[in-house]
């Protein structure tokens, strides 16, 4: 199974066992009292509360509200379990450009999980969110071209992607090292290329015109 973003999103930094509590994304800069409030329960342990103020807010079209009441019915957190409505809730989020909902949305795409596997949708959110640089969606997009899964295969894409996705994100949860270390039927020319791209993607402002450029050539 492919890692995904496990977070609530909120006001404060800290950390609760596996869960990060992050700042507000970027293009959610409008104050929600029931995404407030949601925070608030949650931070209290009322999760079913929790749950509540997050879809209320979520129905009002507040982005971060709608990546938590995802994420909790992904998990089954103050609700019951259930991927087919985070699928929906993950769409209507990363419609909105949440990075974190974008690479969830892939994830659950690529593993067809609350839906059919679709590797064609699983690269557009990937696409998608590694242009807002995130670097696990990066390299699970790397993965699709290693394994031509959506896409046509591509060894050196795939692997300079994992290597852009490593250098940016040297955490343990983040996979890229191993997979390239399990990418089969390298060559000394083909990891020199791929070196190459990742340094011309490194540098870019958008990694995907290098990319698509390499692609078409």
């Amino acid at each position: 199974m492919k890692p995904y973003r496990f977070k609530i999103l909120a006001l404060s930094a800290c950390l609760i066992t596996t869960m990060v509590f992050t700042v507000r994304t970027h293009a959610q800069t409008a104050e929600n009292v029931h995404f407030d409030a949601g925070i608030a329960a949650y931070q209290a342990n009322n999760l079913p509360l929790a749950y509540k103020e997050f879809l209320t807010a979520a129905k009002e079209g507040h982005s971060d509200s709608q990546y938590n009441v995802a994420l909790m019915y992904e998990l089954g957190i103050g609700i019951d379990k259930n991927e087919k409505e985070a699928v929906n809730w993950y769409d209507k989020s990363a419609s909105q450009g949440n990075s974190a909902a974008q690479f969830n949305l892939g994830v659950l795409y690529e593993n067809g999980r609350g839906t059919q596997i679709d590797y064609s949708k699983a690269n557009e959110w990937y696409r998608k969110a590694s242009v807002q640089g995130d670097a696990l969606a990066i390299g699970n997009l790397g993965m699709l071209y290693v394994r031509g899964q959506g896409v046509k295969e591509n060894k050196v894409a795939g692997v300079a992607l994992l290597l852009v996705s490593a250098t940016m994100d040297p955490s343990p949860q983040n996979h890229a090292k191993q997979n390239i270390s399990a990418t089969r039927d390298l060559t000394y020319e083909m990891i020199a290329e791929a070196q190459a791209l990742s340094e011309k993607l490194s540098m870019a402002n958008n990694l995907l015109v290098p990319l698509d450029q390499y692609l078409k050539e």
